[in-house]
């Protein structure tokens, strides 16, 4: 539980910007990366960069996302935070030094995620 409270608190120190600055710039929505990347290493967590696939894979996920903004997430690159105890995780979007646009995300995304970055192909669903 105490896990979960941090992914929300790192998550809300990176929206908050985004509240209190309501322009329509990439530094209303972004923060500096050592803000999220620091409260994540303070308790232990992982600060993973995602591979140039895994992150098309997120800004897909991102872009058709209803409780995300409208558009593709800032940057070129993004990270993937995780504490322990929390199966789960949190997507940065990285811009230069900037971490932009938090997206939480579900333990089943990044078993997906994982999937992309080894080129596996899973037909489990029941198709159409």
């Amino acid at each position: 539980m105490l896990n979960k409270a941090c992914l929300a608190f790192v998550g809300a120190l990176t929206v908050l910007p985004q509240v209190a600055i309501a322009a329509n710039n990439s530094s209303s929505r972004c923060v500096d990366v050592s803000v999220p990347k620091d409260a994540i290493t303070a308790r232990n967590g992982k600060w993973i960069e995602l591979t140039q696939q895994q992150w098309e894979f997120m800004r897909g996920i991102y872009a058709m996302n209803p409780e995300t903004p409208a558009g593709l997430p800032y940057g070129d690159k993004a990270v993937l935070a995780q504490v322990d105890g929390n199966k789960g995780g949190m997507v940065f979007f990285i811009d230069g030094n900037k971490a932009c646009t938090p997206m939480p995300i579900p333990v089943e995304l990044i078993a997906m995620m994982q999937d992309v970055a080894t080129d596996t192909i899973n037909h489990e669903s029941g198709g159409l």
